[in-house]
């Protein structure tokens, strides 16, 4: 081999690795991030209006997809912040990019009527972005361009309105949300959270994708199947974190340059929302005690003059047919229990009172984490083989909807002692049960007069005393005195 041909490989291989670091250095800027809101941040995007002098106009449009004044009431964004080198080395898929979550809080306390504990309404909808992103502290709201109703649209029914704005890029419509790219973004993929009537059961469903190039390869011909992925983990001290539930959409074949708005996809199966833990309940009832304790004995009360009323209907309909002592003797029961109905009105507005005089700063529970990840594969297969590897770990699915989620996944099926199946202890039920006992026994002996009813009265106060005590010590509650 010549010197002068050693030389210029030598050169050609220098020029090549310094062309695969700069690749890779690129590709090193991508980074994929979650953010977690009430709406959507692209499909959700509402039309704005700015107020007129007059604010006439406004009055005859629809309020539906419609913000009318300023810009700062369009948008609250609640970032699940990305962070991929957190990341597991086990984890990690080489087809998959990743985006690790900081701790939120799964549930939320509030106390308007009563004390009630549900989902944090920060999930609402799911967006994923992968792109370049200006350092932070950043702020770009400023240079977001609204979707501004064009004047000859406000004329036209909604579903034909128009924006005037000129740009209506996906980074502009992102920056609603002050999510600040650098360049263009790669991908942005949305997910709505729909929830069960009684708000046991969730899932994900497509709200629309727009892909400018894939994020495992660079060849704007590639076809890839893409799915992803939504896991709520137990932020444990160790490394082995608990998967409290997984979900998932799969948007199927795309390419470069693929748009989607969700209208053609199917729902993931439904899944268990993952219930509070012992420790989060214990500090919820902790924490609300006065709120619930002043709320059993509004609500005892509450039945009380429910049922004081029922008596009272039922004595006049005596009295009328009644003669003599007895008519005397039902109107003087009905004197007494008018006396006691309003005795127990002037307390229930005291105890309402009351209640409103506590904090009613809304409270937050139950941190987890949040892992977001994007699939790409090669095929369907793979893809298939990803998908039945979620399931098959998966134990919040609804056994309804195991049947379906698991169809076509021919490589695994999902196995019976995966579910959960049988019911949990209902430790929250068990309660409220036995203060809403408890209650009702105080306000009864409160009403029963001397004798043997007050004697009966005394008896069922301490067993349901005890009870209410037993209940409060199994979930780390002190006792009532």
């Amino acid at each position: 081999m010549s010197a002068v041909f050693k030389r210029r490989l030598a050169a050609a291989l220098c020029l090549a690795l310094l062309r695969l670091e700069a690749a890779q250095a690129a590709h090193g800027a991508i980074e994929v991030r979650a953010y977690a809101n009430d709406t959507c941040v692209v499909a959700d995007e509402p039309f704005f209006l700015p107020v007129s002098k007059d604010d006439q106009t406004a009055k005859f449009l629809p309020l539906i997809g419609l913000v009318i004044g300023k810009l700062a009431e369009l948008f609250i964004n609640h970032e699940i912040q990305a962070s991929a080198d957190r990341m597991k080395s086990g984890a990690v898929r080489k087809d998959t990019r990743y985006a690790a979550a900081k701790d939120m809080n799964l549930y939320r306390a509030e106390f308007a009527p009563a004390p009630a504990v549900h989902l944090n309404a920060s999930l609402g909808c799911l967006t994923i972005v992968a792109a370049a992103f200006k350092p932070d502290p950043v702020d770009c709201t400023a240079a977001y361009l609204p979707k501004e109703l064009s004047p000859e649209s406000r004329a036209a029914p909604q579903n034909a309105w128009k924006t005037s704005r000129t740009d209506d890029s996906i980074e502009n419509q992102l920056r609603r949300a002050n999510v600040c790219v650098d360049g263009t973004a790669k991908a942005v993929y949305e997910a709505r959270f729909e929830f069960s009537a009684d708000g046991t059961a969730y899932r994900l469903k497509d709200a629309g994708y727009r892909i400018e190039s894939l994020l495992t390869t660079d060849d704007k011909h590639a076809v890839r199947t893409t799915l992803y992925t939504l896991k709520i983990l137990n932020p444990g001290a160790t490394d082995q974190q608990e998967t409290l539930s997984s979900a998932w959409v799969n948007i199927g074949a795309v390419s470069a340059g693929a748009h989607g708005d969700g209208s053609k996809s199917e729902a993931s199966p439904w899944l268990v929302v993952p219930p509070m833990s012992p420790e989060a309940r214990r500090v919820y009832e902790a924490r609300t005690s006065a709120h619930q304790e002043v709320m059993g004995a509004i609500e005892a009360l509450e039945r009380a003059q429910t049922r004081n009323l029922r008596q009272l209907a039922a004595l006049d309909q005596r009295i009328a047919a009644a003669t003599g002592d007895v008519a005397d003797g039902l109107k003087q029961e009905r004197t007494r229990l008018t006396v006691q109905s309003q005795s127990q009105g002037a307390e229930l507005e005291a105890r309402k009172a009351e209640y409103q005089d506590l904090p009613r700063t809304p409270l937050e529970f139950m941190p987890v984490k949040i892992e977001v990840a994007v699939t790409e594969t090669e095929s369907e297969k793979t893809a298939r083989l990803a998908l039945a590897d979620i399931i098959g770990k998966n134990g919040s699915m609804v056994g309804s909807a195991v049947g379906s989620a698991a169809t076509g996944l021919l490589s695994k099926s999902v196995q019976a002692g995966d579910l959960k199946l049988e019911p949990e202890q209902d430790s929250a039920g068990d309660l409220q049960h036995a203060r809403a006992r408890y209650y009702d026994a105080l306000v009864e002996l409160q009403a029963a007069a001397p004798g043997t009813a007050r004697q009966a009265s005394q008896l069922e106060l301490d067993a349901a005393k005890n009870d209410y005590n037993h209940t409060r010590r199994s979930i780390g509650l002190e006792p009532i005195k």
